[in-house]
């Protein structure tokens, strides 16, 4: 009886496997058979609990978790009888987002925060851990196995691995695997870094171009991408977060990309959303829900988990949201196809990379040993910059070319302007007229008009039309030929039937302007439309100002009369002469054009230009001889 009581007490623990170390110069691998249960209990952390009856599971692969729960592993490890001086200690490799480490029934670690609910790393990485001096020691790892999305168990067995050895040599065993993690995983982040500073710049050029706001939403939903893929690839850029922490950061990166997509492609194709559009606005918007920490807890409490399907419904509802644009806005001129190479070579290759992982089984590898063909689909999103790249170049040729068209029709509207304001001949010895025009751009809203008639009077008139550009211009053309078809030399009918042709043609447009009548003997008789009045002898002229031409039907305008003596001059000027600015936003003003209303129409006009023309400016002199 007393040799089997000895027996007893000298016999191993049944149950636990024995991984057996032979020498400790060099770190020892934890390969073979662990004991694994899912379940909770205290007890099993004790060296002298029995595991016989628990499933073995080939490591460093460990098994396939269970929707969610708490799972132990337990192993034994047998050390050479002759330990080395240095301390010793168990790394543990990248298998679990959360857990607590047991040596002979004492804790001597944990990784990943609490067990349950939302806790533990969305990433996994290798952690030592110090063991107690014994040659005999019994592992048990109490582990949370669910949601490790990114982790070692969808990576090579090899990185996986667990080790026991020398405090020193696990530590250079750890860092190692952290520059493999980084080297492997390379090729992604900078892709992911392109992609962020790509989506910078699109979002610089949408803030350069405001009109173009598809720059805007393309790179509201790259940089979105781009900083989803920061969780995925450098967790430690945000701190490392925890798997609560990582969904939260998703959530708040992919949720503005739905939106940005669906303008996108509503500023691109220039239809609206229907009901296919929003449909597949909601799906993406229920995927990203699911990935919310509350609502991702109670669906795999639930056994309601989407898993690896999260991403392929996700880029279906991409899929159809883009589809439907295209599809709808087909018969628009523009070369979109660059457009529609990027976004299919970007969505089928998500779909090609996530069905793959679907079919296999596999969760999405974030642990550095990615295969060619997986670095080339999960970057394809790149493929996005150069088509929009080429896109922009194919829409600024077409604009340039568009461009070029409108400038020469611009230079034809300027030549024609032009000899449309050409002062008609009008010799009087006893009277010398000046028009000068300097147009701000290429056509302009101010005119003047000079015209004798056959009893010896002569007409000057400067005027400025409200708006820019050539609809300005083409209401100059209505104004100039109304004036030729005029009979009257009164100044106030020429403004009255001026405003009759105006006000009845519809237009929206209306016209400021001074007119007068020189008669022999040096009689002015001036009328003013909401005009800047003139100046004779550097004084300006008392004048009535009536309403701009075109505003009201069958408004009248008062006449003033002076008399002009020999040698004096009248100008009239329109208000890019007074409101010339400097650089220093001052004004050229009334009192300078007072003081030099009495120079040649070209004097004036050039003093204006050189204090800083933002306007058209018209400056018309009329000087009596004798």
């Amino acid at each position: 009886m007393r040799i089997l009581l000895l027996l007893a007490l000298l016999a191993p623990v049944s149950g636990a496997q024995t991984i057996e170390v032979e020498n400790l110069f060099q770190p020892a691998p934890l390969t073979g058979m662990w004991k694994h249960h899912t379940g909770d209990d205290p007890r099993w952390a004790d060296p002298a609990f029995d595991d016989s009856t628990w499933t073995s599971v080939t490591m460093p692969r460990p098994s396939r978790p269970d929707p969610r729960g708490i799972t132990w592993y337990r192993f034994r490890i047998h050390l050479p009888e002759a330990l080395p001086a240095e301390a010793l200690s168990v790394l543990i490799g990248p298998l679990f987002p959360a857990y607590e480490i047991f040596a002979n029934g004492r804790k001597i670690g944990q990784f990943g925060g609490p067990l349950g609910d939302q806790y533990g790393q969305l990433y996994a990485r290798p952690v030592a851990f110090a063991l107690p001096r014994a040659t005999d020691l019994i592992i048990a790892i109490r582990s949370e196995d669910w949601n490790l999305a990114y982790g070692a168990q969808s990576t090579s067995a090899q990185r996986s691995l667990s080790w026991v050895g020398t405090e020193q040599s696990l530590a250079d065993k750890a860092s190692t695997w952290q520059l493999q993690r980084k080297e492997g995983t390379e090729p992604l982040r900078v892709a992911a870094v392109i992609l962020f500073a790509g989506s910078l710049f699109f979002i610089i050029l949408a803030l350069m171009r405001r009109r173009d706001f598809e720059y805007l939403w393309i790179g509201i939903f790259l940089i979105g991408n781009s900083l989803f893929r920061f969780v995925q690839l450098v967790p430690e850029w945000l701190g490392s977060p925890d798997r609560a922490t990582a969904g939260w950061y998703s959530v708040t990166f992919l949720l503005p990309t739905t939106f940005a997509l669906l303008l996108f492609c509503q500023a691109v194709y220039k239809v609206k959303q229907d009901k296919i559009a929003w449909s597949a606005v909601g799906v993406l918007l229920l995927v990203y829900a699911s990935m919310i920490p509350p609502i991702d807890e109670w669906l795999r409490t639930h056994n309601l988990s989407l898993g690896i399907w999260q991403p392929l419904l996700a880029n279906l509802a991409e899929l159809a949201i883009y589809s439907n644009f295209a599809w709808r806005g087909r018969h628009r001129p523009e070369k979109f196809w660059p457009i529609h190479l990027a976004f299919g070579v970007y969505i089928g290759a998500n779909l090609i990379f996530y069905s793959i992982q679907t079919l296999a089984g596999l969760g999405v590898s974030g642990g550095g040993d990615l295969a060619p063909w997986e670095i080339g689909l999960r970057s394809a999103i790149v493929f996005l910059l150069f088509a929009m790249g080429l896109y922009l170049s194919l829409r600024s040729a077409a604009a340039d070319q568009e461009q070029g068209r409108l400038q020469q029709e611009l230079t034809a509207a300027a030549e024609v302007q032009a000899l449309m304001l050409a002062a008609p001949s009008a010799a009087n010895a006893a009277i010398t007229v000046d028009c000068v025009y300097l147009p701000a751009s290429e056509v302009g809203g101010d005119f003047y008009h000079v015209q004798r008639f056959p009893d010896g009077s002569q007409i000057a008139m400067v005027g400025d039309v409200s708006g820019k550009g050539l609809k300005a211009a083409m209401l100059v053309s209505v104004a100039i030929g109304v004036l030729r078809s005029l009979q009257s030399s009164s100044p106030a009918s020429i403004l009255k039937g001026l405003n009759d042709a105006l006000a009845g043609s519809g237009g929206t447009g209306f016209v400021t302007c001074c007119c007068i009548r020189y008669e022999e003997g040096g009689t002015v008789t001036i009328a003013s439309a909401g005009h800047p009045a003139p100046y004779c002898s550097g004084s300006e002229i008392e004048v009535v100002a009536g309403l701009p031409v075109g505003i009201v039907a069958g408004a009248t305008w008062e006449e003033t009369s002076i008399t002009l003596m020999a040698g004096e001059q009248l100008t009239l000027v329109s208000d890019g002469v007074i409101e010339a600015e400097n650089a220093q936003r001052e004004l050229f003003g009334f009192e300078r054009t007072r003081e030099i209303s009495g120079k040649c129409a070209q004097e004036i006009a050039e003093a204006a230009k050189a204090w800083g023309q933002n306007d058209d400016i018209t400056v018309v002199s009329v000087r009596r001889n004798s």
